[in-house]
């Protein structure tokens, strides 16, 4: 037996079954992991609502930027669905993440009531657990996700554009007609 603390073989020469799963988890565990973990963080954790155990991220403070907070907010979470594409994980799980990202950014196009959705559904660190839960699984083999990812978060992204135009759209029709209805402007 040789002196390493973990031998990648066994006396009989068989490959040691814990050092093959630690050299596993060492490989899922790449630097775009930290990324993706660093980037639910910031959107759905990193602030602490004082004298509560609470805590949101910048996801909810974004949305409130009328006319596309909410695009920014899914183009800077598209970070985690990107490299769940990259690195691997099943369309099927993919398209929950993104129906994730859709339900955000969908609720959150409603004013404060979607901003409070975004702080309670925390939809990037949903998306982080979901890549995690396959990247520790050990069926969560690594087979690079090719070029439909891409694709995959371009259209979640138009998709919440669209949102956001049509919820503008919508504002302001809202608002012209309840000028109309107080006999405001001509």
């Amino acid at each position: 037996m040789s002196d390493d603390l973990l031998p990648a073989e066994l006396d009989d020469g068989e490959v040691n079954p814990i050092y093959e799963a630690v050299r596993r988890k060492a490989e899922r565990d790449g630097p775009d992991s930290k990324a993706s973990k660093a980037m639910a963080w910031l959107l759905d954790e990193c602030i602490r609502i004082p004298g509560t155990n609470f805590r949101i991220g910048l996801d909810p403070i974004i949305g409130l930027i009328p006319g596309g907070g909410e695009t920014v907010s899914t183009i800077l979470g598209a970070v985690v669905l990107g490299q769940a594409g990259n690195r691997g994980i099943p369309f099927k799980s993919l398209v929950k993440m993104g129906g994730n990202m859709l339900l955000n950014a969908g609720v959150g196009a409603l004013p404060v009531v979607g901003d409070a959705f975004s702080a309670w559904f925390k939809s990037n660190s949903r998306n982080y657990q979901m890549l995690r839960e396959y990247l520790d699984n050990e069926e969560g083999g690594e087979a690079r996700g090719g070029w439909w990812p891409i694709f995959f978060i371009l259209f979640i992204i138009f998709v919440v554009l669209a949102i956001n135009i049509g919820s503008g759209i919508l504002t302001l029709f809202l608002i012209a007609w309840a000028m109309s209805q107080a006999g405001i402007g001509g």
